[in-house]
């Protein structure tokens, strides 16, 4: 058999069991063969991220089209009887928390940024890994990532979320949660963008460019702070009453809101392990109500601390985003506590539990490669 003939047989049986974009382009030359355009640049494509990586949930937004959201937990089976109950060792996301009484559980990533401390730093990169795995990063060649943060974070924090993602991504670039949201509904011209999150609320000054550290405030008053005060209201009010984070969370979920008019809201609770149905209409405007003046606060300090021929720009469009944005009522009652600064304009983005990671994605596909950090 003459060289090229050889080469002509055994080349396509090396491209199924190697892989297309890892055969030697100089073999095709050498031999002459004609392999159909595409066949090796199939895999070689680079595949962008945009992440949200968030205290309760985080989201996923892929160039391929792909967006998933997950509960940001992370579930280690107890022993090895959970073990062998559980059938896996490690779970993520609502699976770990049906599963909680038989897992030990983390949630690595509190505040917005990876806990400093071995279980958890493991936990963070195990949940990073799954979170990618589910765009299906093993088709392409490269991964570039715009992943978020809260507004301030330290040195010491990026570089635990930079470990988290080593061996996951080929290279990231780190932008805050509010610029995201502002890039990705295209409103850098001007605005103030203010992300409630469940760890932070971070507010942000958006003009045309990133934000400077100036730019921004970070405060602590965020949707997990909110859930801690509407729990101690509930059991401040009932006597007795058994109640868990995670139930009060969902309560406040499905029905958060503020304004001047009190709700029914029924929910169903064990006191003294008897069941009852109460309703806590009144406890949960009482805790969103309590976060206003907070966040008020904040926004007016952006304002003041802004360019002064800029300030009526800014207060004309505040934008409300994350999950506390969801909370009913919310824009028109933020801009009645911040109207003595003048006229406002407040309103919230349409897609707060994606507009993060879609702001990161649309970032990650329009900056060039030089803005990226190589973590290989």
């Amino acid at each position: 058999m003459k060289t090229s003939d050889w080469a002509q047989f055994f080349f396509p049986i090396a491209l199924i069991l190697i892989g297309y974009d890892k055969v030697n382009l100089e073999v095709q030359c050498r031999f002459g063969l004609d392999i159909p355009t595409g066949m090796v640049n199939e895999m070689s494509d680079r595949l962008y991220v945009g992440i949200d990586l968030g205290t309760y949930q985080s989201t996923i937004s892929s160039s391929a089209g792909a967006s998933h959201t997950i509960e940001t937990i992370v579930g280690r089976p107890k022993d090895p009887v959970a073990r062998n109950f559980l059938g896996r060792d490690v779970l993520f996301g609502n699976d770990a928390l049906k599963n909680k009484l038989a897992c030990n559980l983390y949630r690595p990533m509190a505040a917005g940024v990876a806990q400093d401390d071995e279980a958890n730093l493991a936990a963070a990169k195990a949940f990073v890994s799954h979170l990618l795995e589910t765009v299906d990063p093993e088709e392409y060649d490269e991964v570039f990532g715009v992943i978020c943060s809260p507004s301030h974070v330290s040195f010491t924090d990026k570089s635990n979320l930079v470990a988290t993602l080593r061996g996951q991504v080929n290279a990231i670039m780190v932008v805050t949660e509010p610029f995201a949201t502002a890039y990705g509904i295209e409103e850098i011209a001007g605005s103030i963008v203010v992300d409630i999150g469940a760890g932070t609320t971070d507010i942000a000054r958006i003009h045309g460019t990133f934000p400077s550290d100036e730019d921004q405030i970070t405060i602590q008053e965020a949707g997990d702070w909110l859930d801690l005060a509407l729990m101690e209201l509930v059991v401040k009010k009932y006597t007795g009453a058994q109640v868990t984070k995670d139930m009060v969370r969902r309560w406040k979920e499905a029905s958060s809101y503020v304004g001047k008019e009190t709700k029914e809201v029924m929910v169903e609770l064990s006191v003294e392990g008897k069941k009852q149905v109460v309703d806590i209409g009144d406890l949960i405007v009482e805790a969103c109500e309590s976060i206003i003046p907070l966040v008020g606060n904040a926004i007016k300090k952006i304002v003041a601390t802004a360019d002064p021929e800029y300030q009526p720009v800014l207060r004309n469009n505040i934008i409300l985003s994350g999950g506390g944005s969801l909370i009913d009522g919310i824009a028109a009652r933020m801009a009645e506590e911040i109207s003595d600064i003048g006229d406002v304009n407040v309103w919230c983005v349409e897609d707060a539990i994606n507009s993060v990671a879609n702001g990161a994605l649309k970032l990650a596909g329009e900056m060039p490669d030089d803005m990226y950090t190589a973590i290989n």
